[in-house]
């Protein structure tokens, strides 16, 4: 048995037999006096708009399901390792930002805004996580928060990411740490939060296999023997970012509460904020580097300045600024309002360097949100927000949203309607570039997305069966893409994308199913692609054992999608483009693994990909780049709550 893998082996005998000494202890006991909760309530996460201050409380629960927790990287259009660029099998998304260097493909790594959580706990709460695979794939995640009373909690936060790859120029080495919290002043007239982030991704790139018949039709492959396109080049990507938001509240003073459990009759005063003064400050900084130092005849079209060597950065700093009005949707004795909502200004400044290229920037944003509660009805609320740019830069870009809500209809179904319209000039990365392999500069004019969504959830009445099936018509007009030539285009006209998924969560109390599904139809010629199928199923036993002290789960996972052209990926501008050469798809993955859980502990055992060997050699997603080959990973998740 190789070292590598005797190393994991004998880490998982030992918190097996740790655990064991667990279970027998307990399982001798008269009554186990353990008060740790099974699926624990006691912790929570929240996003900066379900803070508790004015606003009703949006919290996630912390829990330690064991459903999932051995989907530790599903498929998607990726390079082929952990922790490279990748692209979700989805159409594209809306910004929150009217100034963009461009769309990365390294945001599902790391602590970045996008993902930005924030903790409830009412006492220490810790969670590791650690994920190991074949060529030295190592997955680190820890996250520990700490409350100071019950009006403060800060959060620590470090994720790890490295791996070597099959192949050869393929590593990677990404890491993220963060650190923020929350603070109530105890009348509640002052509270802020606050986020630091910094993220690194260091990626080695060999620009895809150099022949892709030497993977389809060898018999017998050592990955390392084959030839790829660089040597010597990597990409460099650091993103730090330090974010707070502050409330300066107004409130009804309230002084007739009385303590709950204070025989007394002891009374306190309370203030309940119904408005505040608002304020949001973030600055932040992006470094982008791509170098070779051994350039590779045939790879690049052309090289405009060093025939030796590669040094293209980017880097872009900027600071935004917000000040709002808001009445807050809660009233001082607990009901909702009917109307909320907020009114206010953005600023953001910045400059940004490429070479020789400098452009420094500035925009004033119109800022707003409008908030409904009808109560009890078919739709119990609506919310309309949106932003427009009134001088700047990017002058005359909006975003309009619109979202409507049902309470539980029969304590079983929930439905959701949902609108977004948006007009953006395009990403600066789009309209200038100078490097050692690309330049350009363009003249796009604004593109426009326009997406309706509608959402129905069905839960079954032990809740854990759910269903959900949404629709979703999306229209793109004079989309900004990368052509084949690796260079962006602006297409003239309309596209138009519907989606459909379908999701249930079912089965009996030990076999159980989850099924996702989703078709996709984009108008002919559109160079958004995207498969018209894709299909990921689970099926699993689930079995409490030893009093219900150890839970066991045993199943296989699969995914698949129809075959399609998929994007290409030029690792010099770290960006996908279009091609009509290579088809990809029509491939099943299908991945056994075992998983348990004891108390807070969670294990799982997982044969990626396990049909590698016997299936044919159809897992090329990206054209040049192939999929992992069978990998044994091993997981381990681990909370502290004391």
């Amino acid at each position: 048995m190789p070292f590598q893998l005797r190393k994991y082996f004998l880490f998982f005998l030992f918190v097996i037999a740790r655990s064991s000494i667990g279970l027998t202890q307990n399982s001798i006991a008269k009554k186990d006096t353990t008060t740790f909760p099974v699926d624990s309530t006691l912790f929570f996460s929240f996003r900066a708009c379900g803070f508790d201050y004015g606003n009703t409380a949006v919290r996630q629960k912390l829990l330690l399901k064991l459903d999932g927790f051995q989907d530790y990287r599903p498929v998607t259009q990726n390079l082929g390792n952990a922790g490279s660029p990748e692209k979700k099998f989805l159409l594209p998304g809306f910004s929150p930002d009217a100034f963009r260097r461009g769309t990365s493909y390294f945001d599902d790594f790391g602590f970045r805004a996008g993902n930005r959580q924030f903790y409830v706990s009412d006492r220490p709460y810790t969670n590791v996580s650690l994920v190991l695979g074949m060529k030295q794939e190592v997955n680190v995640y820890v996250r520990h928060a700490h409350p100071l009373g019950k009006n403060a909690n800060v959060a620590f936060g470090f994720e790890r990411i490295r791996s070597t790859g099959y192949y050869k120029r393929q590593n990677t080495n990404n890491t993220s740490v963060n650190l923020n919290g929350w603070f109530r002043s105890p009348g509640r007239r002052y509270a802020f939060l606050f986020d630091f982030s910094w993220t690194k991704d260091a990626v080695a790139e060999n620009g895809g296999i150099a022949n892709d018949s030497s993977f389809f039709f060898a018999k017998q492959l050592d990955r390392q023997l084959v030839a790829v396109n660089l040597s010597s080049a990597s990409t460099t990507c650091r993103e730090r970012e330090f974010w707070m938001k502050q409330f300066w509240s107004f409130g009804t003073v309230t002084d007739t509460v009385k303590i709950p459990g204070d025989s007394s009759g002891t009374v306190k005063t309370r203030i309940l904020p119904s408005a505040a003064i608002v304020h949001t400050l973030s600055v932040s900084d992006d470094y982008f580097l791509y170098s070779d130092n051994a350039l590779t005849d045939g790879f690049y079209n052309v090289i405009l300045k060093d025939s030796s060597s590669t040094s293209d950065s980017t880097y872009l700093w900027k600071m935004k600024n917000g000040l709002w009005f808001q009445v807050f949707n809660t009233k001082s004795d607990g009901k909702r309002r009917v109307v909320s909502g907020k009114i206010g200004a953005r600023h953001e400044l910045g400059e940004i360097r490429n070479d020789t290229i400098y452009q420094s920037f500035s925009n004033i944003y119109a800022d707003g949100s409008l908030d409904f509660y009808f109560g009890n009805n078919a739709f119990s609320a609506a919310s309309l927000s949106g932003w427009y740019v009134a001088s700047g830069y990017n002058a005359s870009d909006r975003l309009i949203h619109l979202l409507m809500e049902s309470d539980t209809i029969g304590k079983t179904l929930n439905l959701a309607l949902e609108a977004t319209s948006a007009l953006s000039h395009p990403d600066f990365l789009a309209e200038h570039y100078s490097g050692n392999n690309f330049r350009w500069s363009n003249s796009f004019h604004q593109s426009g997305h326009s997406e309706a969504k509608m959402l129905v959830l069905y839960r079954g009445k032990k809740n854990d069966n759910h269903y959900s099936v949404s629709a979703t018509f999306s229209e793109f007009t004079d989309a900004i893409y990368f052509g084949q030539d690796f260079r962006p285009a602006q297409m003239n006209g309309n596209i138009t994308a519907v989606t459909v998924s379908a999701f249930a969560e079912t089965g009996l109390k030990m076999v159980r199913t989850r099924s996702e599904l989703t078709w996709n139809r984009i108008q002919y010629g559109s160079p958004i692609r995207l498969p018209e199928f894709v299909a990921r199923e689970s099926l699993y036993g689930n079995f409490h054992i030893f009093h219900n002290g150890l839970q066991l789960q045993f199943g296989v996972d699969a995914t698949w999608f129809s075959a399609f052209y998929a994007d290409a990926y030029m690792p010099a501008l770290s960006q996908f483009y279009v091609q009509n050469d290579s088809l990809s798809g029509n491939y099943l993955y299908i991945s056994p693994w075992l998983s348990f859980k004891i108390k807070p502990v969670r294990v799982f055992i997982r044969a990626d990909h396990a049909n590698a060997a016997f299936s044919g050699r159809n897992y090329m997603i990206i054209p040049h780049y192939p999929q992992n080959d069978f990998s044994l990973k091993f997981g381990l998740s681990w909370v502290f709550n004391d």
